[in-house]
């Protein structure tokens, strides 16, 4: 097999208006005006701040160069990762940094750019060298996972092959145009109900298609996945209107994402800067079972 694009990471906050294509990487309030928005969450309004250097949290064999396309003006940051580097698969994560303060009109300070020297093989890019087909006893299967010394419970799962569905505008339309198999997502509660996270894969049939599909994501427009509520008593009933944080990454014919929400359905403010962690702790977790993929190809 030969040397392919490893893993595409994003993580941070989204903005409405922005250069570059902003990845799953966003803080996205209930609404422009504190109401909800149908179909998911809205994103508040950017700043134009100039691109900065930023690296993923701890993804998963990447070899990237993150780069902070969009800032908000409550001075978090949204940043967008791309792959640099070609090889085979190794066990080095990416270094990670954070935005170090806030800049003039809210925006994120420079931190500088990181790459890691990591890949994929071509195994993951086709479903012709993979032709297993993802499962929700895959991809979720744990109903309780630890993560940074804090207990989630799965209350909710879902699989479809109508991928439009578990997405929004033009982002759903990009997946159903590139032909995406199926999307799997979980979504999971900590223990004191403090957290309800959605995390989930998209399985495309290339990696050219799930790259398409990520470059029709505006996530200040809220076109990426929609989060999966659980049941009234869960915990995790708003999380498809709840202002949060999301994470992801293009690994192969896979698309990775993460969106972690306060399981009382408030909009983080500036000063809440915890579910940023959450989000990108739950990818990279949700990234093992790609990992897992790639060890047994």
């Amino acid at each position: 097999m030969g040397p392919s694009t490893g893993p595409i990471g994003l993580e941070g906050l989204a903005s409405r208006s922005t250069t570059t294509p902003p990845g799953p990487g966003t803080l996205v309030p209930t609404g422009r005006h504190g109401g909800p928005r149908p179909g998911g969450p809205l994103a508040l309004d950017a700043g134009s701040g100039p691109e900065r250097s930023l690296t993923p949290r701890r993804a998963i064999l990447a070899a990237c160069t993150a780069i902070v396309v969009a800032a908000i003006g409550t001075a978090a940051y949204f940043a967008y990762t791309s792959d640099s580097r070609t090889g085979n698969a190794t066990g080095t994560p990416a270094l990670t940094s954070g935005p170090s303060g806030a800049g003039a009109a809210g925006t994120a300070a420079p931190t500088g750019t990181a790459v890691a020297n990591a890949g994929t093989v071509a195994a993951l890019d086709s479903e012709a060298t993979d032709p297993e087909k993802l499962t929700l006893a895959e991809a979720f299967p744990d109903p309780r996972i630890t993560l940074d010394g804090r207990t989630y419970k799965r209350v909710k799962v879902n699989i479809t092959e109508s991928c439009d569905k578990a997405a929004s505008g033009g982002f759903a339309a990009a997946l159903k145009q590139q032909q995406c198999r199926r999307v799997l997502r979980a979504t999971y509660v900590d223990g004191k109900h403090k957290y309800a996270v959605t995390t989930g894969i998209a399985v495309l049939p290339t990696k050219q298609a799930a790259l398409a599909v990520d470059a029709a994501k505006n996530l200040g427009s809220n076109l990426w996945f929609r989060g999966l509520n659980g049941d009234a008593a869960s915990g995790a009933d708003r999380v498809a209107i709840s202002g949060g944080y999301a994470a992801g990454l293009v690994w192969g014919r896979y698309i990775v994402f993460t969106y972690a929400t306060y399981a009382d359905g408030h909009t983080p403010t500036s000063k809440e800067k915890d579910l940023g962690p959450v989000s990108g702790a739950f990818r990279d977790h949700t990234a093992k079972v790609i990992e897992e993929r790639l060890t047994h190809s």
